[in-house]
């Protein structure tokens, strides 16, 4: 047993494995081999074997904040992200800061800002003169808009660890909110330069092309956005070829090619209780127009979550099995999505409204499942949506890869849309626009609009929507823009950019004509 942890202890963990797989083979259940073992494996990326010898580690010698924090680890890796929390959080109740912090860790990339700030609230508890736990709260605090406590979490962080960058991020973006461009590109810039995160280096260019594009500079704003695409493109090119799933532009192409040959007509209705889908193409304006509903007494709205993918993946992937589904699976799909919804919030008598934008890639299936559901259309013009979305930092899939390549995103943008308006016109679904321009122009005249598509009463409540969006967890990039008052700087910002632009303008162009641009 003591060359496996000193093997461990040199990082040689092929060495500290076999070590402890020699101790197991005479006693399997050995606590320590089963650790050292689990610990080893996961170092070198054998995460299945890892969790399994962390499982016997935890049989052992159960409530071991060690071994359920590695466990933790393990899960996550496997995507097992509810195991993973319950993990942490057991690792933590046992005194362990690790298990909080790979708890925040896991929330943040989750995009669940408010229990991000509690699992670092509960390491600070423990020690609070933690650098990584300060910045994780910074950061978190940001994103919930308690700027002032963000702040001062980030320079608690600076002062125990100067080199922090997740602190000097979060400077960065707060300078952001206070229009200081100057300030937030020294913070995203000093980051951008020094970093070895390849991931904290897009990160801060793109900061770096938030500053310059507030400040007027649009040349050297792009060359920011194209860098921080560059390396995430690098890191993600495995998305690329994922042509499986739905959301990748074969699987668009797929569900359209199925639009386009079948008969709609025999497909039966429904007085099937059914949600509101807001739908459009990212950054069309599709959270402004959320919190706008959020902010409606009769209303309650689901942001950002693949509810309705989820609960028929076998049919999301191959959408020509939509034909053929029966009775009773439709209704198994149904009820799975209700029992998803209903676990993250509280129905009652609301009407629900899902937001979500790329489920205008399943309104095919929308309109098998859920036939008399109300469709909320999100346009914008289409210049201004491509380039927002070169711009915008994403959590990365199949999707919102094509976003890091101007030239990928129009050419999505074209696929989407395409798929979007065949949708409109030979499903049948009741539909009803609301383009980003009106919303700007006129709130009060879209809020009455669409209140009256959904058969409700209009509130005043709903104008007054920033107040209701300060206490909310927006997890979209959109994030920081819904809170502040409605402003119309985003109208035809492409016209700035018009030279980065030029290779597919001939093509988002005719899109622009199309939609009345």
């Amino acid at each position: 047993m003591q060359a496996a942890q000193a093997f461990l202890a040199r990082r040689d963990f092929a060495s500290a494995k076999q070590a402890a797989e020699a101790v197991l083979r005479e006693r399997p259940s050995d606590a320590q081999a089963n650790q050292i073992a689990g610990i080893a494996a996961l170092e070198m990326g054998e995460v299945e074997t890892a969790k399994q010898h962390l499982r016997r580690a935890d049989a052992a010698a159960p409530g071991q904040p060690h071994i359920l924090n590695a466990l933790g680890v393990a899960c996550r890796r496997l995507g097992e992200l509810t195991e993973a929390r319950r993990l942490f959080a057991r690792s933590g109740q046992r005194g362990l800061i690790d298990g909080w912090r790979n708890l925040g860790n896991l929330e943040a990339n989750a995009g669940e800002a408010i229990a991000t700030s509690r699992a670092y609230e509960k390491a600070l508890k423990l020690r609070y003169d933690d650098a990584v736990s300060h910045a994780g709260l910074a950061q978190a605090l940001e994103l919930l808009h308690k700027a002032d406590l963000a702040r001062d979490h980030a320079a608690k962080a600076l002062a125990l660890d100067p080199s922090n960058e997740i602190a000097e991020l979060t400077l960065a973006n707060l300078a952001m909110r206070d229009g200081n461009v100057d300030e937030a590109e020294r913070f995203a810039g000093s980051v951008a330069k020094r970093t070895r995160s390849p991931v904290n280096q897009a990160l801060a260019w793109g900061i770096v092309g938030d500053a310059r594009d507030r400040g007027g500079d649009a040349a050297e704003a792009f060359a920011a956005f194209a860098e921080a695409n560059r390396i995430l493109l690098s890191l993600n090119q495995a998305h690329l070829g994922a042509a499986h799933l739905p959301y990748h532009p074969e699987g668009v192409a797929r569900m359209r090619a199925f639009v386009e040959r079948e008969n709609f007509s025999p497909w039966p209705q429904s007085e099937a209780p059914a949600p509101v889908f807001l739908v459009g193409f990212p950054r069309s304006g599709t959270t402004l127009l959320e919190q706008i509903l959020s902010a409606h007494s009769q209303l309650v709205c689901i942001e950002e979550r693949e509810h309705l993918a989820q609960s028929a993946l076998d049919v999301a992937a191959h959408p020509e099995r939509l034909a053929t589904l029966d009775d009773a699976a439709i209704e198994a799909i149904r009820g799975e999505y209700w029992r998803r919804v209903r676990a993250e919030v509280k129905v009652g008598k609301w009407q629900v409204v899902d937001k979500l934008p790329l489920n205008i890639i399943f309104l095919p299936l929308i309109r098998r499942v859920f036939p008399g559901a109300k469709i909320l259309l999100a346009l914008r013009d289409p210049r201004d949506v491509v380039l927002s979305c070169f711009q915008q930092r994403f959590g990365i899939n199949a999707a919102m890869v094509q976003f890091l390549d101007l030239g990928l995103a129009a050419a999505y943008y074209d696929n989407v849309m395409s798929l979007g308006l065949l949708c409109r016109e030979r499903l049948g679904l009741p539909v009803h626009e609301v383009r980003y321009e009106s919303v700007v122009g006129d709130l009060e005249g879209v809020a009455r609009g669409v209140t009256q598509f959904l058969g409700l009463d209009f509130e005043p409540g709903m104008l007054a929507f920033r107040e209701a969006a300060l206490k909310r967890n927006i997890n979209t990039p959109s994030a920081r823009q819904v809170v502040q008052p409605v402003y119309s700087r985003s109208l035809g910002r492409w016209r700035r950019y018009e030279t980065q632009l030029q290779p597919v303008l001939p093509l988002l162009n005719q899109w622009a004509a199309r939609l009345g641009y």
